[in-house]
């Protein structure tokens, strides 16, 4: 009979989609090394690590070959011999997954000290569709940890995909903060997402359709580089992009479309806006008073929540911010 840890199988992918940032993707793997070290033997043999170089120029090679020799369990490597795309990449490290679970993380994201371990908690307790989790956003080291919502932890359950969607809405697109059942079948969905930049939408919003297990993880479990993307229009992006493809795959569910949809206008665009009018935005330029009104004039929450933000002066338009964030704080869910 061969020993108990033997029979132990990978039960989560971690998979980095990356190009050319070498030096952050050295980051986040020395930080998922670190925290493979602080499980014990079994659990490490619980996770399997896959990394998809999109034909790097640099010296990201080197960088994934360095990690790999030190790697004690699975470490699967795919080096594209031509660039695939973004979309591409980040679908070829979902479809790729033979693990129950697959967690595509951004190569300038870093796994928090002790989170790898709350993450297996979760996933060796029960078996769910999408586990969200929590983090934070940096500019310069990642453990500048912001002060707000620090002490919170723990998980919430959600058998209801509406009270689940209404919490997380359009934070369903943030590819780092979603660990998802793997081996939906997404090739009816490709055509619906392809060119939308976001390309993960053809599995989470069919986990999302079809599920009954979704759990919210309080933990701040990650932190995201801040300000490293962009150069598309967040407006088709988050806007037209996410209506279409929201509408087209959850047209079955629509309350279900209509709660991301809201949820990107009165929890994302209003930041977006003020960070736009104060220089702050890291997105292609677009014509926001005409862009943000063809997408949203249908939805009542626009005139409310967007509009004054476009049309005040920026001292008032800072003010009438902290309004609506109080507004939101206190009456979220009726809004979303």
């Amino acid at each position: 009979m061969q020993p108990d840890c033997l029979k132990i199988t990978p039960l989560l992918t971690v998979a980095i989609p990356t190009y050319n940032r070498a030096d952050l993707l050295d980051l986040c793997l020395t930080r998922i090394e670190e925290e493979i070290s602080s499980l014990n033997i079994d659990q490490r043999r619980l996770i399997k690590m896959y990394v998809s170089n999109n034909a790097s120029i640099d010296h990201t090679s080197e960088v994934i070959r360095q990690h790999q020799l030190r790697w004690h369990g699975e470490f699967e490597v795919v080096s594209n011999p031509e660039n695939i795309g973004g979309e591409r990449n980040v679908a070829q490290c979902y479809v790729a997954a033979k693990t129950p679970y697959v967690w595509i993380l951004g190569d300038d994201d870093v796994i928090l000290k002790g989170k790898l371990q709350r993450v297996l908690d979760v996933l060796t307790e029960q078996q769910v569709d999408i586990l969200y989790v929590n983090g934070y956003s940096y500019s310069g080291c990642y453990l500048d940890e912001p002060a707000r919502g620090r002490g919170k932890t723990g998980v919430i359950k959600y058998t209801d995909s509406l009270d689940f969607v209404r919490r997380t809405h359009i934070m369903l697109t943030f590819i780092t903060a979603l660990i998802v059942r793997s081996g939906a079948n997404i090739e009816s969905s490709m055509g619906i997402v392809a060119g939308s930049n976001l390309p993960q939408l053809g599995w989470v919003l069919q986990l999302i359709r079809e599920g009954h297990s979704f759990v919210f993880m309080e933990d701040r479990v990650y932190a995201a580089k801040i300000a490293n993307s962009g150069g598309y229009g967040a407006i088709n992006v988050f806007g037209s992009n996410l209506l279409n493809i929201s509408n087209s795959m959850l047209k079955t569910k629509p309350e279900l479309a209509k709660a991301i949809q809201n949820g990107a206008v009165v929890m994302w665009f209003p930041t977006y806006v003020m960070n736009l009018r104060q220089g702050d935005a890291v997105y292609a330029e677009e014509n926001i008073v005409i862009e943000i009104r063809r997408v949203f004039h249908s939805n009542w929450r626009y005139y409310f929540f967007i509009s004054p933000l476009i049309s005040l002066p920026i001292t008032f338009a800072r003010l009438y911010f902290i309004f609506i964030r109080l507004i939101r704080h206190f009456f979220r869910h009726l809004l979303i």
